[in-house]
């Protein structure tokens, strides 16, 4: 009987030391990311022509440099590229970059839907290696860094206003 104890005693100890392990990784991945993302970072994604997109590609002649991730299926994603076409005007002199790991045909028909193309500001880019994920800690669509003098000023997490993107 008493060893059955112990048995339990260690088992939950076994599970104690694991989770504070994962706890701890999560925390050093969330830090090495904040770290990371403190400036545009260096990436390369994959414009529809199959030609890698890197931070070297960026429009330096806008003053703000918004990095969106998102995904053809999501909601909220959709009704941003809804405000990005409706205020269009207030974001003129911000370079977006719409960054998915949808496929070719998922991204191109929901930049035919709303007519993103319209946009000369805005560049859709596949993610193919889950890229994003990796640099900036995040998987969730819609999410938003935005970068003045390449360095982050604000990152916003889920469907927002469009004033939250450029003011």
């Amino acid at each position: 009987m008493k060893r059955k104890y112990i048995n339990y005693i260690l088992a939950f100890l076994i599970v104690i030391l694991a989770s504070c392990f994962l706890i701890t990784k999560k925390i050093r991945e969330k830090n090495r990311a904040e770290y990371i993302i403190a400036k545009i970072p260096d990436f390369s994604f994959l414009t529809f022509k199959q030609r890698s997109f890197s931070k070297s590609d960026i429009d330096n002649s806008k003053s703000r440099i918004i990095i969106n991730q998102f995904s053809p299926a999501c909601e909220h994603c959709q009704y941003m590229a809804v405000e990005f076409l409706e205020d269009s005007q207030k974001l003129k002199d911000v370079q977006i970059l719409m960054i998915t790991t949808a496929d070719y045909e998922s991204a191109a028909k929901f930049s035919n839907d709303y007519k993103l193309s319209l946009l000369h500001n805005v560049v859709i880019l596949r993610d193919t290696s889950n890229q994003f994920q990796k640099t900036f800690g995040t998987s969730f669509v819609p999410s938003f860094y935005i970068y003045e003098n390449s360095k982050l000023v604000k990152k916003i997490i889920g469907e927002t206003q469009i004033e939250n993107l450029i003011y």
